[in-house]
């Protein structure tokens, strides 16, 4: 288009210096050429290239030199240098001296002058007047933008020196340093009215009003002299690709983190340092948290959160600078050709790269720390739950920095958008699941809980399916005759439901049957009645010989009424012994299966099980997805039409 045609015609130096410092000078002009001169320049065509701007800048015995090592002077050159690898006919600079000492100043307004006698317009803003005199025209502005002069700065002296007093003649020549002052004297008059003076004056005749006489067409107002320049091949006007910006990119990102190893050791090594708090932990709760008889289903819980949030913060922390802290080069390069997919791409492949890493330290460390239920395959599938959930932290820590309006608002970011992945992701407190969904804690912990299958009978139980008022209504022998699998006494047993901590529970009763209740008693004997005539012998014989035998019997009778009361007494005991087994074992279950409950699955149902774990990872990448979008939404903002 005629925009992108004049926008490869301007260089633009702003204030900030717009390279990376950890590179040397070779290298940031290097990549500066790839991205910015056509893509079929030949490498000896880009170094011959790169060679002769320092050489015009003087700066050849530095090429191999850090940036940051520079001073002040030669950082900004090097600033300078970028923008004249493409040799442009019109350079604007704001404030290229701005923070330096006289001497340095006055070698970059040299230089400035030399490159303006190359044949190109270098128009730069400056509140440094010692070497204005190099400039072949300078501008004056009165507040608000009013045109106070357009000249020669030799001329611009004489003609502010006519509104100085006669004291301040006789004190001395005019200096560019009182102009300020006699433009701010309200007594000399309004902005309006210098504006108006110097439309009045020969000045404004000569080198305004004559120049643009006949100019009438923006293409010919636009006209700049032309500089030599790059030697064009045929046909060569194809701009450098997405995928070879993404190489080039990808490869200054690679450059950039290997030029500060103490910033790329740390990197490296925080990771296994902060996987070092499981070593810890282990000694203070021990190995075998999901042991049976040992384990706590707290701890599991504890430590698989904590796991996720070792992922996504460190991830999130270790890139929440990567887009911000180069905005400014970002910016200049966008306006010259860089296209926003390949940049964020190349800055989202090194964070993939880191998050692989970053999860193999998590999970090995874990492995150590504690003894985790399963193999191979669990293993494997923790290490991509973790590897998900790092690289999700690191794109939340992206966006923070893409979001950031500078490096020292970016960190406050991440809190921000960090706290409510921990606090709202189901594991501390029990929150609806519309609420946890759009935190990526939130899946990895469910995929880590599934994973581990700590919960894996308890989702097996079709008891706890039951709605909550039946299941409490249930008896030990209800529960039992239902084989209910995590309820009642054969929650007890780790064959039945192995669950951490249950083991804790187990009395020897629950490997015995359950108690059964002694049979009834039979009805009292009846005393046999006395006969009404009691001189009748024979009767009186009998009655004796039936009480004799009711006696007995009553005797008997009294033998099984103690046998029975020890019969009851034995399993109410038993009964109770097992209620005081069984009902804090299942307060044990249901606050879990209350709070964290969404995260069971039954190990047992294959398919429902590679279901879930499969599901949770989809979403975590459809989580990164989403802010990959964000991230080049939050970029084309930054746009500067």
């Amino acid at each position: 288009t005629h925009f992108d045609a004049i926008r490869n015609e301007i260089g633009f130096v702003p204030q900030k210096d717009i390279i990376h410092m950890e590179l040397t000078i070779y290298q940031a002009l290097d990549y500066a050429a790839q991205l910015r001169m056509p893509a079929d320049t030949s490498p000896e065509e880009r170094h011959r290239r790169i060679m002769e701007v320092l050489e015009d800048l003087d700066l050849t015995h530095r090429k191999d030199v850090q940036i940051s090592g520079l001073s002040g002077g030669q950082q900004k050159r090097v600033s300078i240098g970028v923008e004249l690898l493409t040799k442009p006919g019109l350079f604007f600079l704001d404030e290229p001296t701005s923070g330096l000492d006289p001497g340095t100043e006055t070698a970059l307004m040299q230089l400035m002058r030399r490159l303006a006698d190359q044949g190109r317009t270098i128009i730069l803003i400056t509140h440094a007047t010692k070497n204005v005199m190099l400039a072949d025209k300078v501008i004056f502005l009165a507040r608000g933008g009013f045109l106070a002069w357009f000249g020669p700065p030799d001329e611009a002296l004489a003609y502010f020196d006519q509104f100085r007093s006669e004291r301040a003649r006789r004190a001395g020549k005019i200096e560019f340093d009182e102009i300020y002052a006699i433009l701010d004297d309200p007594s000399k008059g309004k902005a309006e009215d210098w504006a108006k003076r110097y439309r009045e004056s020969n000045a404004h005749v000569e080198y305004v009003s004559k120049p643009l006489a006949g100019k009438t067409s923006p293409e010919r107002a636009m006209t700049v002299p032309q500089p030599e320049r790059l030697p064009q091949k045929a046909g060569n006007t194809r701009q450098v690709s997405s995928l070879r910006q993404f190489l080039i990119l990808s490869a200054r990102n690679l450059k950039i983190l290997t030029r500060d190893r103490f910033a790329l050791g740390l990197m490296l090594a925080t990771a296994p340092v902060v996987s070092l708090l499981d070593v810890i932990l282990s000694f203070v709760m021990g190995r075998n948290i999901f042991d049976f008889y040992t384990g706590d289903m707290s701890q599991v819980m504890i430590t698989l959160f904590l796991l996720t949030i070792y992922g996504i913060m460190v991830g999130g922390i270790s890139q929440m600078r990567e887009i911000v802290k180069e905005q400014d080069i970002y910016k200049r390069e966008r306006l010259v050709n860089l296209k926003i997919l390949p940049y964020v791409l190349s800055k989202i492949w090194v964070a993939a790269l880191l998050a692989l890493y970053q999860a193999v330290a998590y999970t090995v460390v874990h492995y150590l720390s504690f003894n985790m239920p399963g193999g191979a395959i669990e293993f494997v599938q923790i290490y991509i739950t973790m590897a998900l959930a790092t690289f999700a932290g690191m794109m939340l820590g992206l966006f923070a920095s893409a979001l950031a309006p500078n490096s020292s608002s970016a960190p406050l970011i991440v809190i921000i958008l960090m706290l409510p992945q921990i606090v709202l992701a189901g594991a501390l407190i029990p929150v609806p699941s519309f609420v946890s969904a759009p935190f990526s804690t939130r899946w990895a912990f469910e995929s880590l809980i599934a994973i581990s299958g700590s919960g894996s009978d308890v989702a097996a139980d079709v008891c706890w399916a039951l709605p909550p008022d039946v299941r409490n209504a249930m008896t030990l022998e209800d529960k039992l005759a239902n084989n209910c699998k995590c309820l009642g006494v054969n929650m007890l047993k780790e064959e039945s439901c192995n669950h951490p901590g249950l083991g804790k529970f187990h009395i020897a009763l629950v490997d015995q049957p359950l108690p059964v209740p002694p049979e009834p008693l039979p009805p009292e004997p009846v005393r046999p009645a006395e006969p009404q005539d009691q001189s009748d012998n024979v009767a009186m014989a009998e009655f004796f010989t039936q009480l004799k035998v009711y006696e007995a019997e009553v005797e008997i009778y009294k033998e099984k009424v103690n046998q029975y009361q020890s019969e009851i007494a034995a399993y109410e005991t038993a009964n109770a012994q097992l209620r005081v087994a069984v009902a804090p074992a299942e307060a044990v279950v249901r606050t879990f299966y209350n709070g964290s409950g969404f995260a069971y699955v039954d190990k047992d149902d294959t398919l429902a099980y590679y279901t879930k774990v499969t599901f949770t990872w989809v979403v975590q990448f459809f989580i990164v997805l989403i802010l990959f979008g964000a991230i080049l939404y939050l970029q084309k903002r930054k746009d500067v039409i």
